[in-house]
């Protein structure tokens, strides 16, 4: 198949190799550059009056312990939690073990059993510049005390969305694997409307019923679930449907 990986380049650049490896032709171009967040020496401090920390995405698990290493300071010893595999795993690869609900969103994490019983906790929530804010605004009606900490943020690339649109029908692009509704929106805004039946006639592959459901509003007719939005749950997903 020839899908288009567009999530930020180093991912993206990991998931290509993984698609090649099971005969795949993969189209690449990242929709959404991320840089280091401007509240990252705010973290030190966070952490150590922190009960919990959340991580919403693998970008502020990578930056939050980039920023850790190069000040020489490590993670304390409490609890912590991740909306998605993709995350829990971020956290996995540098020694520490995330709690992350089987329904990758938020929430599925917010059903928890963990997180029930919040009132009087300190819960440090790492993500980019902006997003959805249903854990702060529901862990505080539990009774928790939240802060936020922007990891990173996020650029957008300027594109030509219709010459871009024309060299993706050129290459034979089948089929779209997208991990966020954020990416979702940015590919949404770039086609332009005539090309819109061929997009919506793509395979979509997407990392969670929230996106599903976002996709099937916009039009979208081919639509899987993928086990999150790790680059083995999106390759796995993408070879189910080849073998269909």
């Amino acid at each position: 198949m020839t899908p288009l990986v567009v999530r930020p380049a180093t991912q993206a650049a990991e998931l290509v190799q993984l698609l090649r490896q099971h005969g795949h032709a993969p189209l690449c171009c990242p929709l959404l550059e991320t840089v280091a967040g401007s509240e990252l020496p705010l973290l030190p401090d966070l952490l150590r009056s922190a009960d919990a920390v959340i991580a919403v995405s693998i970008h502020a698990v990578h930056f939050a312990h980039d920023f850790l290493l190069q000040t020489g300071q490590t993670w304390p010893h409490i609890e912590y939690f991740a909306v998605g595999q993709a995350s829990a795993d971020a956290f996995a690869a540098i020694g520490i073990a995330a709690i992350c609900p089987d329904d990758p969103r938020s929430e599925g994490l917010l059903a928890l059993p963990a997180l029930q019983q919040v009132a009087g906790k300190r819960v440090l929530i790492l993500r980019g510049n902006g997003g959805r804010d249903l854990i702060a605004s529901t862990l505080a009606s539990r009774g928790a005390l939240v802060h936020y900490c922007a990891a990173y943020e996020r650029h957008y690339p300027e594109f030509d969305g219709d010459r871009l649109t024309r060299h993706w029908q050129a290459a034979g692009l089948d089929s779209l694997l997208i991990t966020s509704g954020e990416l979702l929106q940015r590919l949404l805004e770039l086609v332009p409307d005539h090309q819109r039946p061929w997009l919506f006639d793509r395979l979509l592959v997407v990392p969670s019923p929230r996106v599903a459901e976002m996709a099937s509003a916009a039009g979208f007719i081919h639509i899987t679930i993928a086990q999150g939005a790790s680059n083995q749950a999106l390759t796995a997903a993408l070879e189910l449907r080849k073998m269909e």
